[in-house]
């Protein structure tokens, strides 16, 4: 089991992330593939992901290949392109085209595509994030987060909540909708667990929470967004020299410590700005500013717009 390092007991800094960029999940339906077939899809707008319920295929990136099988769960962010197909070497068609023929998916749909040989089952959805411009969870997923069904250690979890999706998207009885929305919530999260657990293959921002020392760090940041925080306390937290601790955090979380307490004091100060009730002097004080005006001219640095212009739901610019 996961396990973030840290003094602050109860405080779990994976749920309070995920809790800020508000996931919504969607299963589409369900691929019944007969070899051979392959489909192409060149960059989603949303992030995707796919559970192998029997046979294997494989999906390759502009970076790297993996072999699914089984009970496999991979996850694929957002603008990444790639191919699905029963074997090297055979044609990937555009998705569109695929889905032109044979009808569109929808929540509970079916697709049967292929030449008729050795049959695959996957499961397709998709996750949707508010609020996520800022999160370092996001910003530092791996390009594939791939689980395995049959890794070490087992994941008892997986196979079940799999065939759970998959006889609810089958029965389509009332309500099955938002329980396989809520299933596939489950899915993301524990195939995060899972991605952290893999040390060997973790990296970046999750590899970082589970660190012994940078871990503790991060705790401390995400419970008191507001304290001031220097460099030199961080690293006396890390139980670090100042040049050591700096090092090794931007090796793991991709950028200086206090550029990333910047950065997640404006995460915070985004989802606070969703509550009308508080005004934006309260907002500035929660994230660690005196005034109001200081803290609209770090806003208006990371965001590229006014916290007020922001709070009146006007789409932000490329986040810097």
């Amino acid at each position: 089991m996961v396990q973030t390092s840290g003094d602050s007991a109860g405080f779990d800094v994976l749920t309070e992330v995920l809790g800020g960029i508000q996931l919504r999940s969607k299963v589409h339906g369900r691929y019944e593939l007969t070899a051979p077939w392959g489909m192409r899809i060149d960059g989603s707008p949303n992030p995707l992901f796919y559970a192998v319920m029997r046979g294997n295929c494989l999906l390759s990136t502009d970076e790297e290949s993996l072999t699914l099988v089984g009970g496999d769960f991979v996850f694929i962010p957002a603008g990444v392109r790639f191919t699905l197909r029963d074997a090297k070497g055979t044609r990937a068609l555009p998705v569109e085209e695929v889905y032109a023929t044979r009808g569109p998916m929808r929540c509970g749909g079916l697709l049967h595509y292929g030449g008729g040989g050795v049959a695959a089952t996957l499961l397709v959805g998709s996750f949707a994030f508010e609020g996520e411009a800022l999160s370092p969870l996001l910003r530092h997923l791996p390009t594939l987060l791939h689980v395995k069904g049959d890794g070490i250690p087992a994941l008892p979890w997986l196979e079940p909540t799999l065939r759970f999706v998959a006889s609810e998207v089958e029965a389509r009885q009332p309500g099955y909708d938002t329980i396989v929305s809520r299933l596939a919530d489950v899915l993301f999260v524990q195939a995060l667990r899972a991605h952290m657990d893999s040390a060997s293959h973790a990296n970046g921002w999750l590899r970082a929470l589970v660190d012994p020392r940078i871990g503790k760090v991060l705790q401390r940041i995400h419970e008191k967004p507001q304290a001031p925080w220097t460099l030199a306390g961080l690293a006396k937290l890390a139980s670090m020299s100042r040049t050591l601790f700096a090092e090794r955090f931007r090796a793991l979380v991709g950028e200086a410590p206090l550029a990333y307490i910047a950065r997640w004091r404006m995460h915070q100060a985004m989802v606070l700005m969703r509550d009308p009730g508080k005004s934006l002097a309260e907002v500035a004080r929660d994230v660690g500013y005196e005034t109001e005006s200081s803290f609209g001219k770090a806003f208006k640095r990371h965001v590229g717009m006014t916290p007020g212009t922001h709070r009146r739901g006007v789409s932000p610019p490329a986040i810097r």
